[in-house]
């Protein structure tokens, strides 16, 4: 007899929490709970915090509830008309997979749904089916039974007050990281960066707080655009149409499409049609490779060879040879040559390398059996390099193939 109405006592304690209508549990105002699950149906596994930027609906239900089960339909039609503006659906129940999955299927239930989960004491639900909406900052700004008039309301009245991100949490995380960064270069006045970083972010206006910083961020480099559109023509009236024109390019990439890019764009097509400021900027640039192919060589010269160096500066002589690094390169290249201890060890060098190369061809063909095609190699050494250890090598191998 205890057995039976321990049941009983227990199937009207459901039956009552499933007839409840969804209670305030007071938390309009604060920061939302964080959700858990142990699975998701319909959706990758998800958290509010990773959601921000989005305005979220949280529901709690069952399957058992009949209350629930006739909200449903309403919630997906909810679902269908504000998910595609930027609102996030989530179903969260304590049920296990083995129920909840069916049940989702038979519904056609579209939205994300979290099972197992161990939310309810922290939104302290006492009634299902209840309802929160979080705003896009996380705060619950609505709670109530979801079949309330005041539900859709409230979501229509938050779609207007908030708008939500319409960027995936991915692609909203980095939208921010890059703008982080560009707000971080701007205060350094490092605008190319800056720059750059902006022109990563694929959809600004997708995201309202992304499309607000992005704007702000986009108006001090609309400044610093016209400031060197200033420069370029201070730069111009100086006859330094190099600088000019680096500068003009300059402000096209600060600020695209803006007033200042047009001018300088047009400014760059006028230097390019004047002959003497489009010549000015032709040996301009010139200059700055050549000086550029310059500096490197000397980096990298203490780990070259003379033979190496050598050619190096002879091939810039001979590629830049109206430019002040390729005079200077020509110049180098004559003082090595000056330098009578430095060209023996050179030819020595390269007298090494050839002989060794001779004789190595000279052996593999005698070994080969064919000391025909040996000879050519041997000859040679001994001609060129008459007077050398090598001449000697030779002439004793070919002194063998006589035997």
């Amino acid at each position: 007899m205890r057995t039976l109405t321990v049941a009983i006592l227990a199937a009207w304690t459901l039956v009552a929490l499933a007839a409840a209508p969804a209670v305030a549990q007071g938390l309009v105002g604060k920061a939302a709970p964080e959700i858990t699950a142990t699975y998701w149906l319909n959706s990758p596994a998800l958290t509010l915090q990773g959601l921000r930027g989005k305005i979220v609906v949280v529901e709690f239900w069952a399957t058992w509830c009949g209350p629930c089960r006739r909200s449903i339909p309403h919630l997906i039609e909810l679902y269908k008309k504000y998910n595609p503006q930027g609102v996030v659906f989530i179903g969260l129940t304590d049920e296990p997979r083995s129920k909840v999955e069916p049940f989702a299927k038979e519904l056609e239930m579209i939205y994300a749904v979290g099972g197992g989960s161990t939310s309810l004491g922290a939104y302290g639900i006492t009634g299902i089916p209840t309802a929160f909406i979080v705003d896009t900052a996380g705060n619950i700004v609505w709670e109530g039974h979801p079949m309330e008039p005041a539900f859709a309301t409230a979501l229509e009245e938050q779609m207007k007050k908030t708008p939500p991100s319409l960027l995936a949490p991915e692609e909203r995380a980095s939208a921010v990281a890059a703008l982080d960064k560009a707000e971080a270069a701007i205060k350094k006045e490092d605008y190319k960066t800056a720059a750059a970083l902006l022109a990563t972010i694929a959809k600004p206006d997708a995201d309202p707080g992304v499309k607000t910083r992005v704007a702000e961020a986009r108006k001090v480099l609309a400044a610093a655009a016209e400031k060197r559109l200033d420069a370029a023509e201070k730069s111009i009236a100086a006859k330094d149409y190099l600088e000019a024109s680096q500068t003009l390019a300059e402000v096209s990439t600060l600020a695209p499409g803006s007033d200042a890019a047009k001018k300088a764009q047009a400014r760059l097509e006028e230097l390019n049609l004047n002959d003497a400021s489009r010549l000015a900027i032709d040996q301009g640039c010139r200059e700055r490779d050549a000086a550029a192919v310059l500096a490197a060589l000397e980096v990298g010269a203490p780990k070259m060879s003379p033979v190496a160096v050598l050619k190096a500066l002879d091939d810039m002589a001979a590629k830049f040879p109206a430019t002040k690094a390729g005079q200077a390169a020509a110049g180098k290249a004559k003082a090595m040559r000056a330098d009578s201890a430095l060209m023996g060890k050179i030819q020595a060098d390269a007298a090494d390398k050839e002989c060794k190369g001779w004789l190595s061809m000279a052996r593999n063909y005698i070994k080969a059996g064919m000391p025909e095609k040996a000879k050519p190699y041997l000859e040679q050494v001994i001609q060129k390099y008459p007077d050398t250890a090598y001449a000697l090598e030779a002439k004793e191998l070919l002194g063998e193939m006589g035997k």
